[in-house]
């Protein structure tokens, strides 16, 4: 497949079922993920899952700034409001 095909098939998913991933598919996504190519092998990320009475406290605080600051963009500089005279990070 080329870079164009890629582009074109692409599709972003906006709408989620309430159904729980299972543990063993979590697991397996952070493995495979564990196997992608990095910048001398520096391997700089890092994975959390957040499930249960976690997950819900994050999404109620990302619910809270996005209404309190509209829309935000996280960039390699880190979370910046938009539409306060800041522009995406790039």
């Amino acid at each position: 497949m080329d870079f164009d095909e890629v582009i074109a098939k692409r599709r972003s998913a906006r709408d989620f079922t309430a159904e729980p991933i299972s543990k063993d598919v979590l697991m397996d996504v952070v493995q495979q993920a564990q196997r992608t190519p990095s910048w001398a092998n520096s391997q700089p990320w890092k994975v959390y899952i957040a499930t249960g009475e976690t997950l819900a406290a994050i999404k109620r605080q990302h619910a809270e700034l996005s209404s309190k600051r509209g829309a935000w963009s996280i960039g390699t500089s880190g979370a910046q409001p938009l539409g306060m005279g800041n522009r995406p990070a790039t």
